[in-house]
């Protein structure tokens, strides 16, 4: 019971932890109490996290675990359709990368606009705050490059496993370093703008994404497997449930 409370915000946790606690011990706790005490606690953190800026560096990041994923199952599939039946899934094929270029260069021109108030923000004191989350991300990535020189050197399948899994905690890590330093900083209207594109294409891509499938397995049913689609699916859409939620909040917000 006190792991599903670390679903919750520290703060959170602080004041009602104990609470929720107590109701907790009166039931049985099924799989669909479990659900809803995560539901419930990731939707905390989501109301906590702030602008739609913020929010879309989470959403973001959860996406690319379903577009890596996506480039990964898609690899060789012009082997599977015939020459005169390629032309949907490739436009869609082209739209994914088109998009994801776009999402890319969207995320990352907002880190370039923050840095110079980022640094500031450091030589002002900020690394008291910023500096142990900047060093576990720096360290996980460490690790993460070192199974993959490794992964490189014998193609070994347990040192590829390790070497996604770090990477996976290495991308959450620097998000959650990125989302704590912007939260110091005072936001700009165009990270807003920003944002609606790094949405609009995460949208597009899982579109795009979905009419590539439809066309390839017409033609190989057994090309993309459920495993496979489970993953892209579920992190696609955990990435757009998260940037729709931010896009809402600045819906009802004044604008800055």
């Amino acid at each position: 019971m006190k792991l599903l409370l670390r679903a919750y915000p520290r703060r959170w946790r602080e004041r009602y932890g104990e609470e929720l606690l107590a109701l907790l011990e009166t039931e049985p706790l099924t799989w669909r109490v479990r659900a809803d005490v995560l539901r419930s606690g990731l939707g905390e953190r989501l109301r906590g996290s702030g602008p739609a800026p913020r929010r879309v560096l989470w959403a973001w990041s959860l996406f690319v675990i379903g577009g890596i994923a996506f480039q990964k199952t898609s690899e060789h599939w012009q082997v599977v359709v015939p020459g005169p039946d390629r032309a949907v899934p490739t436009a869609a094929f082209d739209t994914v990368q088109v998009a994801a270029a776009i999402g890319s260069a969207a995320v990352l021109a907002g880190v370039a606009l923050a840095f110079p108030a980022f640094l500031r923000d450091l030589r002002s004191g900020g690394w008291t705050a910023l500096g142990r989350p900047i060093v576990l991300a720096s360290a996980v990535t460490s690790v993460a490059a070192g199974a993959l020189v490794a992964v490189a050197l014998d193609h070994d399948i347990v040192t590829a496993s390790i070497f996604i899994i770090f990477a996976v905690v290495s991308l959450f890590a620097w998000t959650r370093a990125a989302a704590l330093a912007a939260r110091r900083l005072q936001p700009l209207r165009v990270h807003r703008h920003l944002a609606l594109t790094v949405t609009a294409t995460m949208v597009a891509i899982t579109i795009a994404a979905a009419v590539w499938f439809a066309s390839v397995t017409a033609h190989a049913p057994s090309f993309v497997g459920a495993e496979q689609l489970a993953v892209i699916t579920t992190f696609m859409a955990a990435g757009i449930a998260v940037a729709a939620t931010g896009a809402r909040a600045e819906g009802r917000g004044p604008a800055a």
